[in-house]
């Protein structure tokens, strides 16, 4: 297979048009993978795969770190652009990958599954306390990781101990994997990545269909890619109480298909394309069937309201060799890329995460940015605070920062409730729907601002109480002058900027700076808040003095630290719950009003787990296989 695709049994559209499927899964990702190949293991029935991007399984795709490059015009990344924030004047970007194997293609490679007390009902929003429970879904976990194999990263930059050192000074246990039995909800974990033993990606398309696979069971199981789903179709009779799913329309260029399923259809696009397409079917919110003329079958108002995780990177400057900026000297390229070549290792073979950070904020003592113990309690706490340790640029692309090395400390709100909203721009599948910036709430924003002061904390122990032997000075970080931050935000127009956009037939994304201007006006600082501009002043009468000699996290404020936030604020890209468990899909991933079709997605999630979203997923995905195979076990085909 390298370094070129090998030949991969496909099928066309004009070969499946008007033909019967027992099963017909729609999208080819994280889950639609895991899906086809635990149906098709079956002998007896047949399996229709739909996909809209391709396979394009090559050398540069298989190697861990670049191919999490976005921007390389050869990895099938999708860029789509929440609606322009009215607040600071930019939109969102949301990555994807349409390709065979979806966002495991391009993402970080993070295997995470969540803490025992994310799977818990506590209230409406949570997961179903009998059939999603962490006693019933963690051997599931357990047969997804026979397959993936998840492993450690077998190579750490030289700054790493003195982060871990860091994290011991603030009060964080260091050291264990971060899936590792008995963990408790903080700590400086390291992180399982879905690399194999040769350095390769284990994507979901490697790991569940490879060609192998493919073509073993290439009589029962049809895999047609390029192809987009336009609407299901559904019918009704009299005697019916609910209406009925009977197949798909698909579309390529200007020509229509149909294909018909005998058992069920499993919608598996993702938490953007899931929506879109059960709302351009006559399922979702009336509104917008409303608006644009589309007859609505089945109402369910909550449909498309997403969740996400955001991000507030914070970063360093380090030496060039401690960060993932060393791979811009050719010598030291060359020297990695023989070293993957030859032995599958090096910084080539690794994502740009090896470890990451969780912290229940509720133990973060606000004074001194130190953590209290926090007890699992039978792994009841689950952490709201995520920071990875990223050894690279990452502020929202597309942004200047200039020749600098960096190291960016990029703070994750885990656990937010807020969400944005997935609707229909037009009745047209092949148009990307219109998509609302998810915004932090009040008390998610004060989460957040405590996440944030409490990361700069951890700088600064890195900086200066570690040992580190080099100079580490923040440059991107709240108390900064914001009319340079803001003059940051321009385009990119670099080779791969250029090439990606060439790729595309589009022009380079103009990007337009944020004006200054605070999202939460209405922000008082609460009684004995030690950190408003008010108390801050009081406290040092002269601030601006002060701020020379004291740590930065003790002198910026409360308000110069969401004013920050504005700026830079991203999405961690782990978009889910928009057609959420309870609301949408029954605990079967039944979709509630309409039968034969099913939901298996992040878009199911009741509530993001404390982590990254891939594991969970395939998860989600295993349990709906054996939900199909158990109900349809022992019937005739019709």
């Amino acid at each position: 297979m390298w370094p070129f695709t090998s030949s991969y049994p496909t099928v066309r559209p004009d070969d499946i048009h008007d033909q019967t499927f027992d099963y017909v899964i729609v999208g080819g990702g994280t889950a639609g993978c895991v899906l086809a190949s635990r149906l098709s293991e079956t002998p007896n029935v047949s399996v229709l795969l739909l996909e809209k991007g391709q396979i394009c399984d090559n050398f540069l795709s298989r190697i861990p770190l670049l191919s999490q490059n976005y921007e390389f015009p050869f990895l099938q990344s999708v860029l789509r652009m929440t609606q322009r924030d009215p607040y600071n004047g930019r939109p969102t970007e949301l990555w994807a990958a349409e390709a065979l194997g979806g966002t495991t293609r391009i993402n970080a490679l993070l295997w995470t599954r969540g803490w025992p007390g994310n799977y818990i009902s506590e209230d409406v929003r949570g997961w179903f306390d009998d059939d999603w429970t962490w006693e019933k879904i963690e051997p599931y976990f357990k047969k997804v990781e026979e397959v993936v194999k998840p492993r450690k990263p077998q190579f750490d930059l030289g700054c790493i101990p003195f982060v871990e050192e860091a994290a011991r000074r603030v009060g964080l246990p260091v050291g264990q994997g971060v899936n590792d039995a008995g963990v408790g909800p903080q700590g400086c974990f390291v992180m399982d990545q879905t690399v194999d033993g040769n350095g390769q990606r284990m994507s979901a398309y490697k790991a569940w269909l490879p060609p192998h696979v493919a073509r073993e069971r290439k009589e029962r199981l049809k895999i047609c890619v390029g192809v987009v789903a336009s609407k299901l179709l559904l019918s009704k009779s009299e005697t019916e109480t609910k209406a009925r799913v009977t197949g798909v329309q698909l579309r390529r260029g200007d020509r229509e298909y149909t294909v018909k399923a005998r058992r069920e259809v499993i919608v598996c696009a993702g938490a953007i394309c899931s929506p879109q397409l059960l709302m351009l079917s006559g399922i979702g919110p009336y509104g917008d069937h409303k608006r644009l003329g589309i007859p609505l079958i089945v109402e369910h108002e909550i449909l498309g309201k997403y969740a996400d995780h955001l991000s507030v990177p914070i970063m360093m400057e380090l030496p060039r060799k401690h960060t993932l900026h060393c791979l811009g000297n050719v010598f030291v390229f060359f020297w990695h890329l023989l070293l993957y070549v030859f032995f599958g290792k090096g910084l080539l073979a690794n994502g740009t995460t090896s470890r990451s950070i969780f912290v229940c904020s509720r133990a973060i003592d606000k004074r001194t940015m130190t953590l209290r113990h926090v007890d699992n309690l039978n792994g009841h706490h689950v952490p709201d605070v995520e920071i990875m340790i990223n050894p690279v640029n990452c502020l929202p692309a597309p942004v200047n920062i200039g020749n600098k090395s960096l190291f960016t400390w990029y703070t994750t709100l885990s656990q937010q409730w807020s969400s944005g909203h997935v609707s229909l721009a037009s009745n047209d599948p092949m148009a990307d729907p219109e998509i609302s910036d998810h915004h932090m709430s009040y008390e998610e924003e004060r989460t957040m601002r405590t996440a944030v002061r409490f990361t700069m904390r951890l700088a600064e122990e890195f900086a200066k109480n570690t040992g580190y032997p080099h100079q580490a000075k923040l440059v991107v970080a709240p108390g900064m002058d914001l009319e340079y931050l803001d003059s940051l935000y321009r385009p990119k127009k670099g080779f791969f900027q250029t090439l990606w956009a060439w790729a595309r037939k589009k022009r380079p994304t103009e990007y337009q700076r944020p004006v200054p201007y605070r999202r939460f006006k209405h922000i008082r600082p609460e009684p004995g808040d030690p950190y408003s501009s008010a108390a801050l002043s009081k406290r040092f009468p002269n601030i601006e003095e002060e701020k020379k000699k004291r740590p930065a996290w003790q002198t910026v404020s409360d308000e110069e630290i969401s004013d920050y936030m504005d700026r830079v604020v991203a999405s961690a890209q782990h978009i889910s719950s928009s057609c959420r468990m309870r609301w949408v899909v029954n605990e079967r991933l039944k979709v509630i009003g309409v039968q034969n079709l099913r939901v298996a997605d992040a878009s199911v999630f009741p509530r993001i787990p404390s982590g990254h979203t891939m594991a969970p997923v395939m998860m989600v995905a295993e349990r709906c296989a054996e939900f199909v195979k158990v109900e349809w076990e022992g019937k005739k085909r019709d």
